[in-house]
């Protein structure tokens, strides 16, 4: 907590630049629900979390919640490995 104190909360440009990459501050987000859900199920029937980039909740299929068919998961797993990079870099930039 002292971290985030520190190098962001009392850093509007650092606030802000989290914004720009699309930063989650709401923990309990309702989309990022749904997709935490759909990677737990994905893993559950293929015992790896590597989703293919086109990979799309299938419809009607009662293997997965119904909240979930039609994410675009794979797209979901790319945005969210993406924005961890972005994130390692800034957390690197801010540590110097």
């Amino acid at each position: 907590m002292q971290w985030w104190q520190k190098h962001v909360k009392q850093r509007p440009d650092r606030v802000n630049e989290l914004n720009q990459l699309g930063f989650v501050w709401e923990r309990l987000q309702p989309e990022w629900n749904l997709i935490l859900e759909a990677l737990i199920v994905y893993k559950g029937l293929n015992g790896n979390l590597l989703v293919p980039s086109n990979f799309v909740v299938p419809h009607d299929d009662n293997r997965w919640p119904k909240a979930c068919w039609g994410i675009a998961l794979g797209s979901s797993v790319y945005k969210i490995r993406a924005r961890n990079d972005h994130l390692r870099d800034v957390h690197n930039s801010w540590s110097r």
